[in-house]
């Protein structure tokens, strides 16, 4: 038997005791005579009710240590567990009193994956032609020399291609889900796309294929493009969404950066059905554009003179990553890389030799981060970095932010550990690349998305419920670091 509990039992044994005797002698003198000796009785009673209520006391307080923590953790373990891709050990807290529980939900969980992954097979050989037209439509994206931008009524960018990219210089504020205003001037867009659509209106015969030439301006100030508009219609009666096609000149067709990936994930027509914009608030995680970021610095301490020597970064739409879509810089810090630092991120002052300073790169990744909601693991600290370059760089980042520590502390408030580390492999997430701005970003990404189902069970399904519970999470680790 434990100490503990036998203590709890030794004392509420005694106080029954007690509080018997108490009420025995008062039972007695009650018969008698004697004001005296009923007093002390009183008086031994209450002492005894007194340890009886102490003793009950012990044993709630054992009770929820021991039986109700655990069960409260394991209904976490299993939110998570049945969302994962991979079983993992469960963690309870120690000295728990559940006995073989963990093992058998452990075993029933596992066994539900094994029948998800198989019906995950099934359904994915199902997809086996689909996935044919889709790899036909990458090559064809790939191949084409004509720049494509595709949008929705919206103005959001639901797909694009490689000579886009290319012909426009690689713009960061080009990206799926992002509105195409935040590359180009809105005016003449406007305007083309109004006349477009008086003259399809008015075509009754649905058969001509009507385009306009469209001057593009950039909003950065870069080179104004022509662009052939035309609309996307559904079975030739309703406007969908528009096209700009773009035509290369010969500095674009001899741009061939094969740092570029071969088969880019640069379309989504689930956002043709893309939702105009509510009250960001109130929009459901599993809608939300993120850009998720890391930094690698000089050290821990950006108010005493740390620097950043590497940022990267990575788009989530449509709840998944787009792989096609990064933001990778070395960065000069003005100072030397300590060792330490170098041991941990293995950025050395010869990689970052001619590199840009911070000032000169934050504005860049200002524009492809746009006013997605920013990810980060331990948030506060890679902010801090981009609030202290606010005035040398001209930009603020005034978006939302989340932070899946906070988060992973709410999900898992029984646990110790919430590095990236310890929470990637609590949510069954690969990492590669670790202790790289990218890698991390990229891992990070992942353990959000891993986050997304366990955070709807505990009630947590739009962007105002994740910032409500990291607001708590951060009062919490406060009043806990008093201690």
């Amino acid at each position: 038997m434990r100490p503990s509990l036998f203590l709890v039992l030794l004392f509420s044994a005694l106080g029954l005791i007690a509080l018997g005797l108490g009420f025995a002698f008062g039972w007695a003198i009650l018969n008698a005579q004697g004001p005296e000796f009923l007093q002390g009785a009183l008086l031994i009673g209450a002492a005894g009710l007194f340890v009886f209520l102490m003793a009950l006391v012990g044993v709630w307080a054992l009770l929820h240590l021991r039986i109700v923590q655990p069960i409260e953790a394991l209904t976490r373990e299993v939110q998570t567990l049945t969302h994962a891709q991979k079983i993992r050990q469960i963690e309870l807290p120690e000295g728990h009193m559940t006995g073989g529980l963990g093992e058998t939900v452990q075993e029933l969980i596992a066994k539900f994956i094994e029948a998800r992954t198989e019906r995950q097979e099934a359904i994915d050989a199902a997809l086996e032609r689909g996935d044919t037209y889709k790899r036909r439509l990458e090559t064809i994206l790939l191949d084409l020399s004509e720049g494509v931008i595709v949008c929705n009524l919206d103005n959001r960018v639901l797909l694009y291609n490689q000579a886009a990219m290319r012909i426009l210089n690689r713009p960061e504020s080009l990206g799926l889900g992002r509105r195409l205003f935040a590359l180009f001037e809105r005016d003449e867009i406007l305007k083309a796309l109004a006349e477009l659509t008086e003259k399809q209106r008015a075509d009754t015969t649905r058969k001509l294929r009507i385009t306009r030439t469209v001057a593009c301006k950039r909003v950065d100030g870069g080179e104004t493009r022509e662009a052939q508009l035309a609309l996307i219609c559904s079975d030739e009666i309703e406007t969908e969404g528009y096209v700009l096609t773009f035509t290369p000149d010969a500095a674009s067709l001899d741009d061939t950066d094969s740092t570029l990936p071969p088969r880019p994930e640069f379309y989504d027509f689930d956002l043709f059905k893309c939702p105009p914009d509510r009250d960001v608030l109130d929009i459901l995680l599993k809608e939300i554009r993120y850009v998720v970021f890391d930094t690698e610095t000089t050290g821990l301490s950006p108010s005493k003179g740390d620097e950043i020597v590497s940022i990267g970064a990575i788009r989530i739409v449509n709840n998944r990553i787009v792989r096609g879509e990064a933001f990778e810089q070395l960065i000069h810090p003005g100072r030397k890389i300590p060792k330490a630092s170098i041991r941990f991120h293995g950025i050395t002052d010869e990689h970052v030799k001619g590199k840009p300073k911070a000032h000169d790169v934050l504005p860049h990744f200002h524009r492809f981060c746009g006013r997605a909601v920013l990810v980060a693991h331990n948030a506060a600290f890679d902010m801090k970095f981009l609030e202290l370059k606010e005035k040398v760089s001209g930009v603020s980042f005034a978006n939302p932010v989340l932070d899946v520590l906070l988060l992973s502390a709410f999900l898992y408030d029984h646990a110790e550990d919430h590095s990236l580390g310890a929470t990637a492999e609590r949510f069954g997430v690969d990492v590669s690349d670790r202790h790289s701005a990218l890698g991390d970003a990229m891992t990070t990404g992942a353990i959000l998305l891993a986050m997304l189902g366990p955070l709807e069970e505990r009630g947590v399904v739009t962007l105002g419920d994740a910032l409500k519970v990291s607001s708590k999470q951060v009062k919490i680790r406060k009043m806990q670091a008093r201690f």
